[in-house]
C-alpha cells in the first residue's frame, strides 16, 4: 500500500475480502476488527445464512455466511477462516471469510453499478462493483441490504 493509499480518506479506503474465490470490498470504517474463527455457538431454528453466535469479550455477536446469502460456493469452515467484524449504525455482526486480502484505495469514480448481467442476488446486496487491474472484479457489499435481507431481517429484533 502506498503513502497515499494510508492517508486517503476512510470513505475511498476498501478491505477486500476473498469469499469463494471472488472478492468483495467493505468500506474500511466499517470494519471493527479482524480475528481468528472462534468457537461458534448455534442458534436453533434460524436462516441458514446465520451461522450462530460467538461471544468475544464479553460482547455477543451473529456470524453471517454470506456464501449463502449471495448462493456462492460453500466449502467447509475451518481453522483457516476468518470472522470480520462489521458495523453499520447500531448493528455490529461477523462474516466468515476465507481471507483478508488488502485494504486498498478505490476510484469512486469507476465504481459501476450493478446490472441485469449480475445474477439477481448480486444485485440485491452489492452497491457496485469495481474492475481493479491486480485482483479482477471486486463486488463492493451493501451493509444495510444485507441486514434488510429478508433471511436475515426477521431475526434483527
Amino acid at each position: 500500500m502506498t503513502t497515499s493509499e494510508l492517508s486517503a480518506p476512510a470513505a475511498d479506503r476498501y478491505s477486500i475480502l476473498g469469499i469463494s474465490e471472488q472478492h468483495f470490498a467493505v468500506e474500511v470504517i466499517n470494519v471493527k476488527e479482524v480475528i481468528p474463527l472462534p468457537r461458534i455457538t448455534p442458534v436453533p431454528n434460524v436462516d441458514e445464512s446465520i451461522l450462530g453466535v460467538f461471544n468475544l469479550r464479553g460482547q455477543i455477536y451473529s456470524i453471517l455466511d454470506l456464501r449463502v446469502l449471495l448462493k456462492l460456493e460453500r466449502n467447509e469452515i475451518t481453522d483457516k477462516n476468518f470472522i470480520v467484524l462489521l458495523e453499520w449504525h447500531e448493528f455490529q455482526f461477523g462474516v466468515v471469510v476465507d481471507r483478508v486480502l488488502d485494504v486498498t484505495k478505490l476510484d469512486t469514480n469507476k465504481i459501476q453499478i450493478p446490472t441485469r448481467e449480475l445474477s439477481p442476488q448480486y444485485i440485491n446486496l452489492l452497491n457496485g462493483y469495481y474492475e481493479h487491474e491486480n485482483m479482477g472484479v471486486i463486488y463492493l457489499l451493501d451493509l444495510p441490504a444485507i441486514l434488510q435481507s429478508k433471511e436475515i431481517i426477521r431475526y434483527r429484533y
